[in-house]
């Protein structure tokens, strides 16, 4: 299920922090929810972080090439 999307002409912060404010807006999450990202230069963005934490949010990256960082969290691909 797609909580929240944006489009924009370049993959920036602006792209990913209008995601993330949508589906803040759609699905109000609890405190130190836990969102997973990869290490693009727009999730590692002042901007995204501040905006996730600011919401109560922890951000969380795994280790470059592993998509199987979260499993501890049990976050799973679908299939």
């Amino acid at each position: 299920r797609v909580v929240g999307w944006s489009i924009d002409a370049s993959p920036g912060a602006a792209l990913v922090t209008n995601a993330l404010g949508m589906a803040i807006d759609s699905r109000r999450p609890e405190p130190d929810t836990l969102i997973h990202s990869d290490h693009g230069v727009q999730f590692a963005s002042w901007a995204f972080t501040d905006q996730a934490k600011a919401s109560g949010l922890i951000p969380s990256m795994g280790r470059v090439g592993s998509c199987f960082d979260c499993e501890s969290v049990s976050c799973h691909q679908a299939a």
